[in-house]
């Protein structure tokens, strides 16, 4: 064949890319890309509401060794990150409270070859929940975690997906209410039996005063029949009418599980402020374990239009309240018995059939100040009308703690401590104040208030101590109570003694050096009705220690001296 004779023809371009080199036959190479292609797609659950997320993925096949980049997008709520591998994708969609109005939500997924070929599929999302009447908050959907990305204002409860973290980086929920309406239940809540929220500020701006009970009582942060925690956030200002309601509402942070057959659930409750809140600043209720440890809760001082309360534990919960401090819940109203609580712990059939107690919660190491009453422990049985404290021993701590109050300004009742249980333990609790002094106004300031039974018995609070010879023990601790284990001020003179192998040589002393004067008697005359002592001795061996007198039925100790 001539030269002549070769037909040069064009190479189509439709799809086809030409390699360098020859084949076998010395033809060029050429290699096809085709676009990728949905094999399978997914979506769980079906549909969706507030807070609850729906998982979506896409299967798609390419040409062998392509690589593949996935992205998406949603015309409504939020996706995740994708999460990509062998041809695979997943992201999670959800939203916490609502979608714009007149936006049909969609979920897209592009998948692109190195090419540039692509693909598409778009997941119509059913949604269950409401239309917003503002803009919803804005966020990103990471892993087990919700990040707010800025502050915000809703009229509708943010709900936070099961085993989620809400953290609000920095920025603040305020909650308004709706068109025509009054803002509902909680600000920000659990959706699941797990939840955690760090890092945000919840407030209320210009709600009505329309008072609201059960569910829809107003709350800052609630988690509801879940563990979890709240930590290191703030709610303010959570309040109705300006400021001046006296609805029985408006609680900063609650901790709730009303089914005892569930749970108990455990929460922990730390580092947060709360402040200029309607009626509770802390509040746990039912079949909960908590600690509520290093918060400081403000009531904002003596108002007249409703007695606010720091902490309430109530009906069944248990747990610590520790490291706290708790100031201003004082009322100056004029309804009679009402006052302001730092720590307010409630239960027994007096609040209704079956109301739980509360039982062996510690409460230690916080600080009272300007409260009407440090610590409320209103445990009772009965009605109204008639009334005592429970047969079944609470058994609450109450030790260590600083309670002071410098006025008496509520018009019926002052007390540092409240004691209605049975068989607390109140000890060590650092007490001033002319608002707690039984001499500002007798008969309506008092140290510690109690069931006013008889003193019956001398018991010991401390341990028994290990101590080597020579060396000063640990405190010792004695108390005169009531049969029921209650704190009951004795007077008269009470005797200090020791039998036993190491009792000779023993001394007893007021200080924990163990060098004053040798101590022989003790007062409990005191509010706490209780001396604090020591020993040294200098033979080896058991000891028992006792104190005696007062005709109460003597209290007796075992130690040890090596």
């Amino acid at each position: 064949m001539s030269r002549s004779d070769v037909r040069y023809l064009p190479l189509l371009a439709v799809g086809l890319w030409v390699a360098a080199g020859c084949g076998e036959q010395g033809a060029p190479r050429v290699t096809y890309s085709v676009p990728p292609v949905v094999q399978e797609t997914s979506r769980s659950p079906a549909s969706v509401g507030p807070g609850e997320p729906m998982r979506l993925g896409v299967t798609v096949s390419a040409s062998s060794g392509e690589s593949l980049s996935f992205a998406w997008s949603t015309t409504a709520g939020t996706v995740s990150t994708s999460v990509d591998a062998a041809g695979r994708s997943e992201v999670t969609w959800t939203s916490l409270s609502c979608l714009a109005p007149g936006v049909t939500p969609t979920v897209t997924v592009t998948v692109t070859n190195g090419a540039g070929l692509s693909v598409s599929h778009t997941f119509p999302i059913t949604w269950t929940g409401p239309a917003c009447t503002r803009a919803p908050c804005l966020f990103s959907l990471g892993d087990g975690r919700v990040e707010l990305a800025a502050d915000c204002t809703t009229d509708a409860t943010l709900l936070i997906p099961d085993d989620y973290t809400f953290d609000g980086k920095g920025h603040t929920v305020t909650a308004v209410d709706p068109p025509g309406g009054t803002f509902t239940g909680a600000v920000l809540r659990n959706r699941g039996t797990k939840a955690r929220v760090r890092h945000v500020t919840v407030t209320a701006s210009g709600l009505r005063d329309v008072c609201k009970d059960g569910a829809a009582r107003l709350r800052g942060i609630l988690l509801e029949g879940a563990s979890g925690e709240v930590v290191d956030s703030e709610v303010r200002e959570l309040e109705k009418g300006a400021g001046a309601s006296g609805c029985q509402e408006g609680f900063g942070i609650e901790v709730r599980n009303d089914d005892a057959g569930r749970g108990p659930f455990q929460v922990d409750v730390l580092r947060n402020r709360v402040s200029r809140y309607q009626k509770t600043g802390l509040l746990a209720v039912g079949a909960v374990q908590v600690t509520l440890a290093d918060n400081t809760v403000d009531g904002g001082g003596p108002v007249v239009h409703i007695a606010r309360n720091g902490i309430q534990v109530s009906f069944g919960a248990r747990g610590r309240v520790t490291g706290n401090t708790l100031s201003g819940h004082a009322y100056t109203g004029p309804a009679q018995g009402t006052y302001g609580g730092g720590l307010v712990v409630t239960g027994g059939s007096y609040y209704g059939p079956g109301s739980p107690l509360v039982t062996d919660l510690v409460v230690e190491g916080n600080t009272f100040t300007g409260n009407d009453v440090g610590v409320s422990l209103s445990q009772l049985e009965g009605t109204a009308d008639s009334y005592t404290s429970p047969a079944t021993p609470t058994r609450i701590r109450v030790a260590g703690n600083t309670l002071s109050n410098g006025s008496a300004s509520n018009r019926s009742f002052q007390a540092a401590i409240d004691d209605y249980g049975t068989a607390n333990i109140l000890t060590s609790n650092v007490i001033s104040g002319a608002g707690y002094d039984p001499a500002t106004a007798p008969g309506r300031t008092f140290s510690v208030y109690g069931s006013g039974d008889p003193a019956a018995k001398l018991a010991f609070l401390t341990p028994a101590r290990d101590v080597a010879v020579g060396a000063c023990s640990g405190k010792l601790t004695v108390q005169s109570q009531d049969a029921h284990g209650n704190l009951v001020s004795s007077s008269g003179t009470f005797t200090l003694s020791a039998t036993g192998p190491a009792a000779s040589g023993l001394t007893f002393f007021a200080d924990p050096g163990c060098t004053s004067g040798a101590l022989s008697t003790v007062s409990l005359s005191n509010a706490q009705a209780e001396s604090n002592f020591y020993f040294k001795a200098t033979t080896p061996g058991a000891v028992t220690v006792s104190v005696e007198g007062a005709g109460l039925s003597p209290a007796s100790q075992g130690h040890t001296v090596h």
